[in-house]
């Protein structure tokens, strides 16, 4: 614990004195590593024993947030017992997603062409398909090429009307129904009556809940960039450190 910079474990310390708790966090890029390949990422070694240890507390909430489909969530995360899992950017919660009427079904299939078409251009840019959004990756994609890419799909996408864009790292997201991380982080707060918030995260998306967080939450920033959580560590290692802590906090003000 002595590594922990002293102001995340006074705010950590704080934190812990409001209960029921809402842990909620990130995945890629915050309990994993960022890895070329989405299907191999798994969480930090020792991270999700800490994770289950919080999640059996009667005090505490575990969710997970992330851009993912919820199923790849599950599958990667190995937490589908111990945590709520939120996929799509808070399109699916639970498992649950918004049904799609035709017209939606129609435009979904208008982003994927596009989409698709944009990556037969730039060699390794691949789209994945989710129950109401396409998603352009080009991680493994050379920067020249992922740069025209991510230009190509956005000027693309702006054409079509009723879709709702998100660009994070190395990929855009264009979805036929409206939804955010921020929005889910305040459907399970209220769900579950949590005196307050802990999130986690690295990338764009996370910025729609740092910016709804009260005095009493507490938003850490994993990684560079600007943001509007209250403070930053640095990669997944500090992440599994930060958790750790605050377990033994919980622990030690049973």
């Amino acid at each position: 614990m002595s590594d922990l910079d002293p102001a995340v474990r006074g705010a950590l310390t704080e934190l812990a004195r409001h209960r029921p708790l809402l842990v909620a966090l990130d995945f890629d890029g915050v309990l994993s590593p960022i890895v070329d390949v989405p299907e191999d990422a798994r969480p930090l070694a020792g991270t999700t024993q800490i994770l289950r240890d919080l999640a059996d507390r009667d005090d505490v909430v575990l969710a997970l947030v992330s851009g993912r489909a919820r199923a790849s969530l599950a599958a990667v995360s190995g937490l589908g017992e111990h945590a709520l899992l939120v996929g799509s950017h808070g399109a699916e919660i639970d498992g649950e997603h918004p049904g799609l009427d035709d017209g939606e079904r129609a435009l979904l299939q208008q982003v994927v062409d596009g989409l698709e078409q944009v990556a037969t251009e730039h060699p390794g840019a691949r789209v994945e398909h989710k129950p109401s959004a396409g998603v352009l990756h080009t991680r493994v994609v050379e920067a020249g090429h992922a740069r025209a890419a991510t230009s190509e799909a956005l000027q693309a996408m702006s054409g079509l009307p009723g879709v709702h864009v998100m660009q994070g790292k190395d990929v855009v997201e264009v979805s036929v129904t409206e939804a955010s991380k921020g929005a889910a982080v305040r459907t399970l707060r209220e769900a579950h009556h949590a005196a307050a918030v802990l999130y986690a995260g690295d990338d764009r998306t996370d910025e729609t809940v740092f910016t709804t967080l009260g005095p009493d939450d507490l938003g850490i920033k994993v990684g560079p960039g600007d943001t509007a959580a209250r403070v930053r560590v640095a990669d997944p290692a500090a992440v599994r450190l930060l958790l750790r802590t605050l377990r033994d906090l919980l622990a030690d003000d049973a």
